[in-house]
């Protein structure tokens, strides 16, 4: 069934061949002056979306590839192959991802090394940190980064604008639907140290048109309407030090973010509606860093953060009930490795220690709320110890560089309930991930001969896991049950990659497979209460292809392909041999640049979306047929000294366009971008 997926392909597969052919006979030089800029197996060039060779496992996106192209983090995530986003109800909400098909939980979010997945809910808000003060993003779609567990769905790492010369950028926005945006980054450098500090505010209405199912005046009727209560405004304050003392590196950062989210009442679009979410947030990191001058030794590091979270909630529909609650969420976490060299192996022992803490209060109609409401306040509590090892070989004479990485966790998960007649829970996990690999790639090494074609293959074998979250073990003991004995979910991947250059073309091609087992779902009883329960496993088969081509230094042409095929086991009739819920199981994307003049580019970008299913049922809409998109994205630049300017029209042909959770989001947009560098 997979590959019978590719035929839609080929129509687009045949145009490219058709453009290549003539240029790639008659230039055989080009490869000369492409080798100078593809000079390791990860190449970050203007936009993620053309002249990029991508690598079918890992990826790193440089500053200069968004800076002046995406709105959000999400926005340029999802220009990636085998990467989708969700995101419910414009700018502002939370924005979740999915790599090769994986829920958000089974992907893990680090900022500056620090995690950021939550132990309650067990996922991460994408966007809280704006573009602007993002240095590098690095993307790995099969295994952990260097070291720590393995998870099931790979892992996203970003790294702070921190630049070791003075520097200041300032950069406003505006766009379609009340968006408004400032950024403001300084830094400065002295003798032994540097101090970078940034600011943002984001604002929008997200008062876009929508068709509400039920008038608010006549719920017989059906009609389009402008979105009400959607608003959000954020400001965010990022604060980066580095102090060099002989060989020490250290290194501390400070995050402050509000933010205000208003959330809509999309069944009959009610002008009552004031529910919202609102919330403060501090994040406090340092680094310390030892360059040793033994040969055996080569690094000694600790690094330690705290994370204190606040979020309120009002919901407050028509009516006279409402709820308020507050949320309060300290993380504290602190880690040491170091580097070894033991002959040509290099060794990287790590252990980390993790400590979550969250506490609920909620008020009913200015009245405390009890258990035998619709929910429970809580202190619950997450201790984790992880510790292991990766080990890497280079082996120059085969031009094969294998690795290993294992580690070991315990996790203690308790809660209790605030009501003194209510007893405490408490359970205790351990497991253990691995990963094996091998990265055959011959131009690392001087035996091999630059004027040949470029190429290079990744094998990857990995078994992940995904702790259950501290909701899906305790819940509310209100209308929804925790279930303390739930295992976590495990997952196989095998995956197997290759990269090929020639004379300005770049191919990339990956397939992969994952059983997942003990998927934790939500069943709901007859009653309507609710509990997770390890009810099911899955198998996914995906393949990844990309074609990067530049047909001379004005003119540059992207083809990409991601096909996933899954099905579901289940006890439960309504699950068994089902497709996963929430992707995108065909995605298909064409894009071309071209650089008008020096000063001016404008770059072109089409999507098509397939077999979207929003439910383990595979249900849309009363039917079985799934949600299919097409979206185009239209992009102009201009650069002039100090000066650039994007003007970006999004969504060129849907004007009710919807997202991954089925809601109406943004259809057609326009978002215009000024920046001033080195002010």
């Amino acid at each position: 069934m997979l590959f019978r997926q590719l035929i839609p392909l080929i129509p687009l597969l045949l145009l490219l061949l058709l453009l290549l052919l003539p240029t790639f006979l008659l230039s055989s030089s080009a490869f000369a002056a492409f080798n100078d800029t593809y000079t390791s197996t990860i190449i970050a060039d203007r936009d993620v979306d053309i002249d990029v060779p991508q690598t079918p496992h890992y990826q790193i996106l440089h500053r200069e590839d968004f800076i002046n192209t995406s709105q959000t983090l999400g926005d340029l995530l999802q220009k990636v192959n085998g990467i989708q986003i969700r995101q419910v109800s414009g700018l502002g909400s939370q924005a979740s991802v999915s790599i090769r098909g994986s829920t958000t939980k089974q992907v893990h979010l680090y900022i500056d090394g620090q995690l950021i997945n939550d132990s309650l809910f067990g996922g991460f808000d994408l966007n809280q940190l704006p573009t602007e003060q993002i240095d590098s993003i690095e993307i790995s779609k099969s295994q952990a980064q260097g070291t720590g567990s393995t998870p099931i769905g790979g892992v996203i790492r970003i790294n702070t604008y921190n630049p070791q010369v003075d520097s200041a950028r300032l950069s406003i926005a505006g766009g379609s639907f009340g968006f408004r945006e400032v950024n403001a980054m300084a830094n400065r450098t002295f003798s032994n140290s540097n101090l970078a500090v940034g600011f943002s505010h984001v604002q929008s209405a997200n008062d876009y048109d929508y068709l509400v199912p039920q008038n608010f005046i006549d719920p017989a009727i059906t009609e389009e309407d402008k979105l009400r209560n959607s608003a959000y405004k954020k400001n965010t304050l990022h604060i980066n030090s580095e102090v060099y003392l002989g060989q020490h590196l250290l290194r501390f950062n400070m995050q402050y973010s509000e933010q205000r989210k208003e959330l809509a009442n999309y069944q009959n679009n009610s002008p009552e509606n004031s529910s919202e979410i609102s919330g403060d947030s501090w994040r406090f990191g340092y680094l310390h860093s030892w360059q040793s001058a033994y040969a055996w030794l080569e690094q000694l590091e600790f690094e330690a953060y705290t994370q204190l979270t606040e979020e309120r909630y009002l919901k407050q529909p028509a009516g006279t009930i409402d709820k308020r609650a507050t949320y309060r969420t300290v993380k504290n976490f602190a880690g040491f490795k170091s580097i070894l060299n033991v002959a040509d192996m290099t060794i990287t022992p790590f252990i980390h220690f993790n400590d979550q803490t969250f506490e609920s209060s909620t008020i009913f109609t200015d009245q405390p709320a009890s258990c035998n409401k619709s929910s429970c306040d809580i202190t619950a509590t997450q201790q984790q110890l992880n510790y292991g090892s990766r080990f890497e070989l280079p082996i120059v004479e085969f031009a094969l560089t294998p690795y290993v990485l294992v580690s070991h966790s315990r996790e203690k998960n308790s809660n209790t309930a605030l009501a003194k007649h209510q007893a405490a829970y408490s359970a205790v996990l351990e497991y253990g991930t691995q990963e094996l690999g091998a990265v055959y790639h011959p131009t690392q090494f001087d035996s091999f001969d630059v004027n040949a074609i470029d190429f290079s293959l990744f094998a990857n074998w990995s078994k992940g896991t995904r702790t259950p979250t501290l909701f899906e073990m305790f819940g509310d003991r209100g209308s929804f049950k925790g279930n303390p004995s739930l295992q976590p979910e495990e997952a196989q991947t095998w995956s197997l990659g290759s990269t090929l250059s020639y004379a300005g073309l770049s191919l990339t091609a990956a397939v992969y497979q994952q059983q997942l087992e003990n998927s934790i779902v939500a069943i709901f009883s007859s009653s309507s209460v609710g509990s997770y329960s390890n009810v099911s496993s899955a198998e996914l088969v995906g393949l990844e292809l990309q074609a990067n081509y530049s047909i001379n230094n004005a003119l540059s042409l992207m083809l990409q392909t991601n096909l996933i095929d899954s099905h579901t086991k289940s006890e439960y009739r309504g699950f068994k041999n089902k497709r996963l819920p929430g992707i995108y199981h065909q995605q298909y994307s064409a894009a071309v640049r071209y650089d008008i003049t020096e000063q001016w580019q404008i770059n072109l970008r089409s999507n098509i979306d397939n077999e979207l299913y929003f439910n383990r049922a595979n249900i849309f809409d009363g039917s079985n047929n799934p949600a299919n998109r097409f979206t185009t994205n239209l992009q102009l630049g201009w650069q002039q000294g100090a000066f650039t300017t994007s003007l970006a029209i999004n969504n060129l042909f849907d004007s009710d366009y919807q997202d991954l959770a089925n809601r109406p989001a943004q259809g057609q947009n326009i978002q215009l971008k000024i920046a001033i560098k080195e002010i």
